[in-house]
């Protein structure tokens, strides 16, 4: 099985997400900074490597926060939540894997496209949010 782990950051009653780009796995898609768990890493590791190799920001306070369905059902994602009052902000720029993302921003609930996310996405920001 194919794990998958990542972090969602939450800012007031916002959360960050990022813009998957047009030729990368799930273009378009808005998201959040995650990848593969490489052998003998920690879910939790992964989840600050990915975090940091594409946004170039160093996570550190997490926990977990559920498990999704990987987008081909294969696998699992790790999701954990970074919860801040003042928002962090991604520099795809210098980002080792910036190119992953084509922008990021901050969104409240009503503010997130559902058809540009995951439905199990939506349900997981639904319960941070509200």
């Amino acid at each position: 099985m194919n794990m998958y782990s990542g972090i969602l950051v939450k800012s007031g009653n916002k959360v960050l997400l990022c813009k998957r780009c047009s030729k990368c796995s799930l273009p378009n898609v808005w998201s959040f900074p995650s990848g593969h768990v490489e052998k003998g890493e920690s879910t939790l590791d992964a989840a600050r490597r990915e975090f940091l190799e594409e946004t170039d920001v160093k996570i550190s306070n997490v926990r977990l926060l559920g498990l999704l369905k990987s987008r081909t059902g294969k696998g699992l994602v790790y999701v954990y939540l970074h919860e801040t009052k003042k928002t962090i902000e991604p520099d795809l720029d210098n980002a080792k894997d910036g190119e992953e993302h084509s922008e990021c921003k901050y969104f409240s609930l009503d503010e997130i496209d559902t058809k540009k996310t995951t439905p199990e996405l939506y349900e997981l920001i639904k319960k941070v949010l509200s």
